[in-house]
């Protein structure tokens, strides 16, 4: 059983139709990821990662451009931010630290 929070509570507030992606990654974190259309047309996504004993790492929300994202390619993006903090990522692509890198 996840310990949820406020995040997760006011996302589950608003009875909308979502996709959502649940995994356990190696490590016994669980990830869940879930994506939907707003009433406005907006792509609003939930992005929860969850210790192997259902404590709350992380739960956000972020509102992306429904003229620029569809909700499938906003649940990809929520799922691979979701996989990186459950790995112990930055988040940050390794592009953005090129300048620490050799040729790699």
């Amino acid at each position: 059983m996840f310990m949820r929070g406020k995040t997760f509570e006011a996302w589950a507030a608003a009875a909308l139709d979502e996709e959502c992606f649940t995994q356990e990654v190696e490590n016994g974190c669980h990830i869940e990821v879930r994506a939907r259309e707003r009433e406005d047309a907006d792509i609003e996504v939930l992005v929860c990662v969850y210790t192997a004993t259902g404590q709350c790492v992380v739960e956000r929300t972020r509102q992306l451009p429904g003229a620029q994202w569809s909700v499938h390619d906003a649940l990809k993006r929520g799922i691979d931010q979701a996989e990186r903090i459950a790995g112990g990522e930055s988040g940050r692509l390794p592009c953005a630290d090129a300048h620490l890198h050799d040729d790699d």
